[in-house]
């Protein structure tokens, strides 16, 4: 069995900024700072990550306490609930729902999430985009701040679910760099995907198993995963 750990944003979906929407409200709401995230740049980092160093460069960062975070992220779901709703350009990345139906009918492979964002934002995305049903586990930046303690926690997950059949490999696709070096740091295989914010040359200089321009190119992938 292989388990396959997709990254959200900027490989499966866009969601035309609804997230980044409603981290900038619960900054506004709990810690009276507007247009936070423009302090950071958050693409391949965990939610509690952009967080904190957003606190940081704020000075406030001894206000990161676990009551602090539980009182933050219940705001920031609030309000992604909200931008979700009122979403009209929700995007789902080229190529993705044929890939992802393909690999739903191969019986070697058991599709999951490894995801920077918390579990329930993460579930509230792929659902608006009717991608949920393809998903069965995952990792999420509520388990850590660490996002290669979060595609541990999703292979972990992904290995209890499919027991008593052996893992063979994992697999995280994902648009980052991020993505690929936690992926290795995870012992997991890398396929990096052009379709966020970096370039295909900039994703190959971090020497991914495999980096294609989307998920189109459905073969080269399909060759690197049963390989």
């Amino acid at each position: 069995m292989r388990l396959l750990l997709f990254d959200i944003d900027g490989t499966l979906l866009l969601t035309h900024g609804a997230g980044m929407r409603a981290l900038n409200r619960a900054f506004q709401v709990n810690h009276v700072l507007p247009d936070a995230v423009k302090a950071v740049h958050p693409d391949g980092k965990t939610d509690p990550q952009i967080v904190r160093e957003i606190m940081t460069i704020c000075g406030r960062d001894s206000e990161c306490t676990s009551d602090m975070f539980a009182g933050f992220f219940a705001s920031y779901l609030s309000f992604l609930k909200e931008e979700m709703a009122a979403c009209t350009q929700l995007r789902i990345m080229p190529g993705v729902r044929e890939i992802l139906a393909r690999l739903a009918n191969e019986a070697d492979f058991c599709l999951g999430l490894a995801t920077g964002n918390i579990e329930e934002g993460a579930w509230l995305k792929v659902r608006c985009a009717q991608l949920d049903s393809f998903f069965h586990f995952g990792g999420f930046g509520s388990d850590s701040e660490d996002r290669t303690e979060v595609i541990r926690r999703a292979i972990t997950r992904g290995t209890t679910l499919v027991a008593p059949r052996s893992v063979e490999a994992a697999f995280v696709i994902g648009d980052t760099p991020r993505d690929i070096v936690h992926g290795k740091a995870a012992a997991a295989r890398t396929i990096a995907v052009a379709t966020g914010t970096y370039s295909l040359e900039t994703l190959q200089k971090h020497d991914p198993d495999l980096a294609v321009q989307t998920l189109e190119e459905i073969e080269p992938v399909m060759t690197l995963l049963k390989s």
